[in-house]
């Protein structure tokens, strides 16, 4: 399970199963966040009183000690040191903070690589069960060809109970080299019993978009975005959008359903291509500071009818930019309420080669509105009752889109 959502500048975390957090399983993790590497954590850190931090010290010292000396079975003094700073960080309360071992923090930063292995599932803690969920699958990953669904929640892997399990360590269990089997046990609503799948690693390849004319003689254009976690993937958007244009586009259906979200900069850039110059497209909250506002910058004015597709699976950037064309009333959105993730990330490796991963600031959509376990709600509320991949054949939610966009004016 791999959390591919980090980025070396300021990002939306979102877990994976594919190697790592609330991202990608096998995978994403992932929904959710946003994310800033720091080079020397220490320049943020605020000073403690000498006396207070002495005795803080002393007294970690005594529990490891007595823990040591006393406790029925020997224990290794870096499993202490471990469970030490793995408390410390859950005692926030914070399902998206977290400590990482040396190993974890690697395989967590391999996990935002284009390539990876698992089983292409981006997966996060539901705030309102608490069990590892599925995101989104990442189309034509093992996953998804498995059947694993938005809203599926792992409650197994291999035989192990992973209720209660922080998402670090459930992710480090889902993950694998390719070519490896995992078992999923997977509770679905509706279903009375639990189901199992069986699913084989591979290496998963990510892309960015996917774009076509749906209907050249209403000139109809459909660009399918599936994360926005690459740098350039706003290039991509834009140079879609010339080559719509170029075949005879006249509105466009923008699909960012079962996107787990990405880096804030490509989110900024992409809804600028909607947004008028200087409006706002998203808020940002942090400690001790006022509220900011990333503006959506220069860019060609968008003059064509927009509808953005959304589903449980937009998530994070996602759910930015759905936010950005609903408040600015720029397009119209249609499928289903977002997931619901407004917190940003920071992460950093420290000196032994750890790390850790702390909420840091929301955010709060172009409007001033907080999404954060909430979500974004469509316009137009269209369901998926049989589960149909976006995009593919029979898919609700897009033949709304269409139905739609044919009525819209300039």
């Amino acid at each position: 399970m791999d959390e591919r959502r980090m980025g070396f500048g300021l990002s939306l975390l979102l877990v994976a199963v594919t190697g790592v957090v609330s991202y990608v399983a096998g995978a994403f993790g992932w929904p959710p966040a946003v994310h800033q590497q720091v080079s020397h954590l220490k320049d943020r850190l605020p000073v403690v009183g000498q006396t207070s931090s002495a005795l803080q010290v002393e007294r970690l010292e005594e529990v490891m000690r007595a823990i040591q000396g006393q406790y029925v079975e020997p224990v290794d003094a870096e499993t202490l040191n471990v469970g030490a700073l793995r408390g410390m960080v859950e005692a926030l309360g914070d399902r998206y903070s977290s400590y990482f071992t040396p190993e974890e923090y690697r395989s967590f930063v391999q996990g935002f690589e284009p390539t990876f292995s698992g089983i292409g599932v981006t997966v996060e803690i539901s705030q309102k069960t608490g069990l590892l969920t599925v995101v989104s699958p990442i189309k034509g990953s093992p996953g998804a060809q498995a059947g694993l669904r938005t809203g599926d929640a792992i409650i197994e892997v291999d035989g192990r109970d992973i209720t209660g399990m922080s998402l670090n360590e459930a992710v480090a269990l889902i993950k694998g080299p390719k070519g490896t089997q995992v078992r999923l046990l997977v509770k679905r609503e509706g279903e009375p019993e639990p189901l199992e799948f069986v699913i084989t690693r591979d290496t998963i390849t990510v892309p960015v978009l996917d774009y076509r004319m749906l209907d050249q003689a209403a000139g109809i254009g459909y660009i399918q975005l599936y994360e926005f976690s690459k740098k350039g993937a706003a290039d991509q958007v834009r140079e879609a959008i010339a080559d719509l244009r170029s075949q005879g586009m006249t509105r466009l259906i923008f699909d960012v359903r079962q996107n787990p979200g990405g880096l804030l900069d490509e989110v900024v850039e992409i809804a600028s291509l909607f947004l008028p110059t200087g409006d706002p497209v998203v808020h940002i909250v942090e400690r001790g500071k006022e509220q900011r506002a990333l503006t959506a910058r220069e860019a060609e004015p968008w003059d064509l009818p927009l509808v953005v597709l959304i589903d449980g699976g937009s998530a994070s950037a996602s759910e930015i930019l759905a936010g950005a064309v609903k408040d600015a009333g720029v397009g119209t959105l249609i499928g289903e309420k977002t997931f619901g993730k407004g917190s940003v990330q920071t992460f950093w490796r420290l000196q032994d080669g750890s790390g850790i991963k702390l909420t840091t600031a929301r955010y709060l959509t172009a409007g001033g509105h907080s999404i954060d376990g909430q979500g974004v709600a469509p316009d137009i509320e269209v369901g998926n009752p049989d589960r149909i991949f976006p995009g593919e054949p029979g898919d609700p939610q897009l033949e709304a889109a269409i139905r739609h966009i044919r009525q819209m004016k300039r």
